[in-house]
């Protein structure tokens, strides 16, 4: 009896054992693991995590490219949104020069002066301002005196002014085959400042842009920096308008800067009743450096704006056509920054 009590409790442990073994889980024909048959319809498939961790992860990199791929093509978008408008913005300002050259040709001498206008398109505003050159200072043609008061009005000391007028004499009787580095300065403090060789000849030599005044005067270029919007290659004159003119200029004529200056802008706005009534505003000694005709040339600043928001500046110098058939002579045009 005791035998046959050990069996059936063997037995039994064996049943369960056999129903343990029976829950793992049994490889397949093809190797797969299979529910066994014993297993319990609610006991969870360790396989379900492991699947859905794999569709998770594919769907995370799937949103990745398709956000990568969108941020692509919107960026490729604006880019090439930019450049039309760039590129249309550049056109209207070209095409604001042929309406400046326009309104000088038909507007008679007040226009030669300075003016504004103004153009609407369907995408676009377009204003411009421009004034005549003869509101600088013509560095090819100007006083060397002249010259070396706007240089003192820039923050230049007078050893430093005349010292750069001397230069701008000696450059002027020097032979077109000179150099422009080669100029000797050891003595040109000394050089005498006379109107008479200021004038420009045919063996005069001229430059063509005022940024060559660094290389060829000495101009440092701090001193540069401060006294460039006051020259001009295209004035065409050696006198300079005082009632166009910037308050640095207007310095150098009154002999410092101050209420005298303050005095004549104030009055200037107002309006002078005549060019001798400016004129007489003026020292006795810088008289001379005045005129009142407009220069051919003109300095103009166009301003864009696209679509309501996308807004470029351009600065141009042109001079309108001399005769019917003849171009519009352009000598500078850049976007402004």
């Amino acid at each position: 009896m005791r035998l046959l009590g050990e069996a059936v409790r063997k037995g039994r442990s064996l049943r369960r054992l056999g129903a343990t073994v029976r829950q793992e889980m049994p490889l397949g024909p093809l190797g797969e693991k299979v529910r066994a048959p014993g297993m319990r319809a609610d006991e969870p498939d360790p396989r379900r995590g492991a699947v859905l961790v794999v569709v998770l992860m594919f769907g995370a990199l799937i949103a990745g490219l398709v956000a990568v791929a969108l941020r692509t093509s919107l960026g490729g978008a604006f880019a090439a949104s930019a450049f039309v408008k760039e590129m249309r913005a550049a056109e209207l300002g070209r095409a604001a020069v042929d309406l400046v050259a326009y309104q000088m040709l038909s507007g008679g001498q007040p226009a030669r002066r300075g003016g504004s206008l103004a153009a609407s398109f369907a995408d676009a505003e377009l204003t411009v301002d421009y004034v005549s050159e003869s509101a600088r200072v013509d560095v090819n043609l100007a006083a060397p005196e002249l010259i070396a008061a706007v240089l003192r009005a820039a923050g230049a000391d007078d050893g430093e002014a005349r010292k750069i007028a001397g230069r701008v004499v000696s450059w002027r009787n020097s032979d077109r085959d000179h150099e422009p580095g080669g100029a000797d300065t050891s003595d040109s403090g000394s050089a005498p400042l006379s109107s008479a060789t200021s004038r420009s000849s045919a063996s005069s030599r001229l430059l063509q842009r005022t940024e060559e005044i660094i290389t060829a005067w000495g101009v440092p270029d701090a001193l540069w920096e401060t006294v460039h919007p006051a020259l001009t290659v295209a004035g065409g004159s050696a006198k300079v308008d005082p009632t166009l003119a910037q308050r640095l200029v207007i310095a150098a004529l009154m002999g410092e800067e101050g209420p005298r200056v303050d005095d004549f802008i104030e009055r200037r706005a107002a309006g002078f009743a005549s060019a001798n009534d400016a004129l007489a505003q003026l020292p006795p000694q810088t008289r001379s450096f005045a005129g009142f005709a407009p220069a051919k040339a003109v300095r103009a600043v166009a301003r864009v704006v696209i679509a309501g928001r996308f807004e470029r500046r351009y600065e141009f110098v042109v001079m309108p056509p001399t005769a019917p058939r003849s171009n519009v002579n352009v000598l500078s045009w850049q976007p402004l920054h």
